[in-house]
């Protein structure tokens, strides 16, 4: 299934309410031209609603750029936005066009547009007002027309409007704001996903799955998923290869939830687990699942996931081998 069959068929079959706001929201902004900011936490599905407000409007037959301006480093994001006259950029042989000219007459979708340095903050701000930008190097302008359409995952507050955020840029970009409830405010849909995710881990791994144990669907169903659609895939992926006889059982829940509870020794008053894992399995586990989380919080920038963790790239990419980490694709 491709991503517009993804947006038709899995969002658009919603039950919860507060999604169905959201969803009334994006259909009530698509058609007009004004730009919108969503909200949401990792894993939400920003992507996914920022295509579904463009493919519900008059650009739907236009081009959908996205630009995640985390994984570009500053001096990068501004060249892969306006582009270059190659007679400005040293050893360069030819010129090159930017996202915003690739964007013209559709959509520019920008993620974690709120982490973009404040400079290239201001060139954008001039290219959304004049509708027009010069590449770097060069002071001819270009026209433009296009649909701007942003996101962050941000806690935002006011209070870094002046600090981090230009205001005239914050507010040129946010004239609608959007936000995308995480999954544990819209648990009426949690089964649908539950069931999408499965056929779609089934058929990449070639497994077939007929049983799903009580324990392990109380499990999907009932836990809160902090990384939202990122995890869930990620879960039922695992729980889909651990299956034995084309079942899924508790085995494949993710080995932190499955430590018993503690038992109380009343003669001596402690508490202690029937099992525990050794202190190195833990270690290792608490570490993989840690690094899962940063590198959905940053967007799986893997030089900005480094600078938040103190460690190098290399490490980072180290460690994504060595526990098998895999980036979710939503």
């Amino acid at each position: 299934m491709d991503k517009t069959d993804f947006i038709k068929n899995v969002y658009m079959k919603t039950s919860s309410p507060i999604y169905k706001r959201t969803l009334t929201e994006c259909e009530q902004v698509a058609g007009s031209n004004v730009n919108v900011l969503i909200l949401g936490e990792p894993g939400t599905g920003k992507e996914t609603i920022a295509q579904y407000i463009h493919l519900s409007s008059k650009r739907a037959d236009k081009p959908f750029v996205n630009v995640n301006c985390m994984a570009f480093k500053d001096e990068e994001l501004q060249d892969e936005l306006f582009g270059h006259d190659f007679t400005s950029i040293h050893g360069a042989e030819n010129s090159k066009p930017g996202r915003l000219s690739s964007a013209n007459t559709g959509t520019l979708f920008l993620e974690e547009a709120l982490n973009v340095d404040m400079m290239t903050q201001l060139k954008l701000l001039s290219a959304i007002e004049n509708k027009s930008y010069c590449p770097l190097g060069s002071i001819t302008p270009q026209k433009l027309d296009f649909r701007l359409i942003s996101s962050t995952s941000q806690d935002f507050s006011r209070k870094i409007i002046g600090e981090n955020i230009n205001e005239g840029f914050y507010y040129k970009i946010s004239t609608i704001c959007i936000r995308i409830p995480p999954l544990r405010e819209r648990k009426e849909d949690i089964v649908d996903l539950i069931q999408f995710f499965l056929e779609k881990a089934q058929k990449e791994n070639n497994i077939r799955i007929d049983t799903i144990e009580d324990k392990a669907w109380q499990f999907l169903v009932n836990y809160e998923y902090p990384g939202n659609l990122w995890e869930l895939e990620n879960t039922l992926d695992r729980m889909v290869v651990l299956s034995s006889n084309n079942t899924i059982t508790g085995e494949g829940i993710p080995i932190l939830f499955n430590i018993k509870r503690p038992q109380v020794n009343r003669e001596i008053g402690l508490e202690f687990p029937d099992h525990l894992m050794t202190w190195k399995e833990f270690k290792s586990v608490s570490e993989k699942r840690f690094l899962e989380s940063v590198l959905l919080g940053m967007g799986w920038n893997i030089s900005a996931t480094a600078k938040k963790l103190n460690m190098s790239s290399r490490q980072i990419f180290n460690k994504i081998k060595e526990y098998n980490i895999e980036k979710p694709v939503i």
